[in-house]
């Protein structure tokens, strides 16, 4: 009696191997189409975010908008304008948001109240068939607030970049492609703007999975009261000393510092206005300024002094 070896043959092996591939190229299956679905999930998500962040931006610059008291109301400028055939508008203007660029002073970062900010878009160096769209900001309003500054990349995968304007609020109202406040001496009722966006990486590009075209429009009204605002220039007010009174240091009609029937000022003293004369027998001497110049630019100077002859009505007071 012969004892049989135990074991597989090659046929079972075989048959063994051959299930257990179909059952890995099912699970890889099953794991690749999961991982798509979960980038295609994922690409949805930021091509909802990507366009919003970007209006958030621009609106939370534009409705802090700057408009008193700058040299030739160069506060507001957008321009129609085109790249490679795709709309590129530029805005200019300048805002209250605080400036990401900073500058020392004293030891500290500081960050400026009033800034000059800019939109405006480039060709993508790497995709030719898309736009940059770049911030400009400038830490100082200068007397070209329109121009210079450095700039920061918002975003490299735009298509288009559109802004409207509307003059009014009037129903009957319409659009216009470019507002300059300088000509206007105003803000536009409110502005329109549509931006076009890509999102997905093209490197990846291939069935089942594309880079996506996403168009995002938000209307943003402007301040009302651009116009009133435009047309205030405050005006530094300047003090000047006032001149002193009438008497003369000492004379026949102005006595010294201490003569009692008036005269010159202390001569050491800088705000001591001068005396007032005795007066004649016509009437009273003239009056003493007071030294201190916001006295004298809103009360006068010192009144003049009494002595008219009896019963004349032009007499002095």
């Amino acid at each position: 009696m012969t004892r049989r070896n135990a074991g597989f043959t090659l046929f079972e092996v075989m048959i063994a191997l051959t299930i257990m591939a179909l059952i890995m190229v099912a699970l890889y299956q099953t794991l690749d189409a999961s991982l798509a679905t979960r980038d295609q999930l994922d690409l949805e998500a930021r091509a909802a975010r990507v366009g919003p962040e970007i209006l958030d931006i621009i609106e939370n610059d534009v409705r802090q908008a700057w408009v008193s008291n700058i040299y030739g109301d160069k506060v507001f400028f957008g321009e129609d304008a085109t790249v490679r055939g795709e709309q590129a508008d530029v805005l200019q203007f300048i805002t209250s948001v605080d400036s990401t660029v900073t500058q020392n002073v004293q030891g500290y970062e500081v960050s400026s109240d009033l800034a000059e900010v800019g939109y405006r878009c480039k060709v993508n160096p790497e995709y030719e068939d898309v736009m940059e769209l770049w911030r400009r900001q400038s830490y100082h309003v200068d007397e070209e607030p329109l121009k210079g500054g450095t700039y920061d990349l918002i975003y490299d995968r735009v298509v288009s970049f559109r802004i409207q304007y509307l003059p009014t609020m009037e129903r009957t109202e319409e659009f216009v492609d470019a507002w300059d406040a300088s000509e206007e001496r105003r803000l536009p009722a409110a502005m329109l703007i549509d931006l076009v966006v890509e999102v997905g990486e093209r490197s990846r590009g291939g069935p089942g999975f594309a880079a996506l075209t996403r168009h995002h429009r938000r209307l943003l009204p402007l301040r009302s009261d651009s116009e009133i605002a435009m047309r205030v220039h405050p005006i530094i007010p300047t003090f000047t000393t006032a001149s002193a009174g009438g008497g003369a240091a000492q004379g026949p009609d102005g006595g010294g510092p201490d003569d009692p029937d008036g005269g010159g000022g202390d001569p050491d003293n800088p705000f001591g206005g001068g005396g007032g004369g005795p007066g004649g027998p016509g009437g009273g001497g003239g009056g003493g300024g007071s030294g201190n110049p916001f006295d004298d630019l809103f009360n006068g100077g010192g009144g003049g002094g009494g002595g008219g002859l009896p019963g004349d009505i032009f007499g002095g007071g």
